[in-house]
């Protein structure tokens, strides 16, 4: 009876790492970003997209490095935009224009850099922005950071599945102030947007960004696998949290700089060190030393998709501190969940074992991911 239940808990960790494998390489399961910048009568469009978003909407089997420069698939692309991305101004639609497309790289995430411009028949002072690309018929979870710029003014926020229209209001003397700082003219304090709907949709975006991130959930159990107590696990995870903070703000607000490619590999390294360690150690009284260490090279890992988002100089150290507590909550949420059931399971003999056999499929997996980063 012991060893049914071993072999079939053993049977459900691998079920659940492997098959969500696939999807591991981003910390979110699709991100995108949006830069709007008004000028007058048009608005240059800055929209870029992950690769594997655009292979999996076209069912295109290789990379995308020589079809970008090829015309049919251009046509393809803008026929696709035409469809699920719109701009219009008192129901009058503007007129889109893809001026260019090549491969660019946004923190850790490969994808398609497209420029458009939307033109109108009058100067901008208001318009709303449809984005329901068919993207959101296969990945429900895309996610596309807004940035607008209109002379000094800066609206910011997220579009999703629930959210697909925005609504843009420029400052009515705002392009008046755009034409007077050509002549030298001191600016004004432009009105801001209200900033709490934008930081509840990166509290949330931080909890998607630990659930979703899958490299630190198995880093996160990895870790407290060998936790006897829930003092031992409390230790860990502070630990985790506060080296992972400290990274987190310095890459993100630009303190920091790091090559994110080589960042995502790292994360991998320390899975399989854990993984590893697991396998030799049995108490977890020097874990939290280690967890610290590590924890600084997962937080730049969160900030890297973050910091491409726009995030704003007025509000940096709020949108930062919002993520990070969705990031704190969504991992709070999983061990919640998981250390309740491990700290119960290391009552039966057969627990060593199985934190064993569990660390081996761990290693496995997380070195998988290290060959595929780099």
């Amino acid at each position: 009876m012991k060893q049914r239940s071993f072999l079939s808990f053993i049977i459900i960790i691998m079920l659940l790492f492997f098959g969500t494998s696939t999807t591991s390489f981003a910390h979110v399961q699709s991100m995108g970003f949006s830069e709007l910048k008004i000028e007058q009568n048009e608005i240059l469009y800055d929209l870029f997209l992950d690769e594997r978003d655009l292979t999996q909407q076209f069912g295109i089997n290789t990379n995308l490095d020589n079809l970008v420069n090829e015309a049919q698939f251009s046509q393809k692309v803008e026929s696709f935009l035409q469809k699920g991305l719109r701009i219009d101004a008192d129901s009058k639609p503007f007129t889109m224009e893809l001026l260019s497309m090549k491969m660019a790289n946004k923190a850790s995430i490969r994808g398609v850099e497209l420029q458009l411009k939307f033109t109108a028949d009058k100067v901008i002072e208001q318009f709303t922005l449809h984005y329901d690309l068919e993207l959101f018929d296969h990945v429900p979870a895309h996610t596309s950071g807004l940035l607008v710029h209109a002379g000094e003014y800066v609206q910011q926020d997220l579009i999703d599945s629930t959210k697909r229209d925005i609504q843009i209001n420029l400052p009515q003397h705002n392009q008046q102030d755009t034409i007077d700082s050509t002549k030298g003219d001191s600016q004004p304090n432009l009105p801001q947007p209200k900033t709490g709907a934008v930081l509840w949709k990166y509290f949330k975006l931080g909890i998607e960004h630990i659930l979703t991130g899958y490299d630190h959930l198995v880093f996160l159990l990895s870790l407290v696998l060998i936790a006897s107590r829930f003092k031992d696990a409390l230790k860990i995870v502070t630990a985790f949290t506060i080296a992972h903070s400290i990274t987190l703000f310095l890459v993100a607000s630009g303190r920091l700089h790091v090559i994110s490619s080589w960042v995502e590999a790292l994360i991998a390294v320390t899975i399989c060190y854990v993984a590893v360690e697991n396998m030799f150690v049995q108490k977890a009284k020097w874990r939290w030393a280690l967890t610290a260490i590590f924890g600084l090279i997962h937080g730049m890992g969160f900030a890297g998709a973050l910091a491409e988002t726009g995030l704003p100089k007025g509000n940096l150290i709020g949108t930062l501190l919002t993520f990070n507590l969705g990031v704190e909550t969504g991992q709070l949420m999983v061990l919640c969940l998981l250390l309740p059931l491990l700290i119960w399971l290391r009552r039966f003999p057969w627990y060593r074992k199985m934190m064993i056999s569990t660390s081996c499929l761990i290693f496995v997996l997380a070195f998988y991911w290290l060959i595929q980063r780099l």
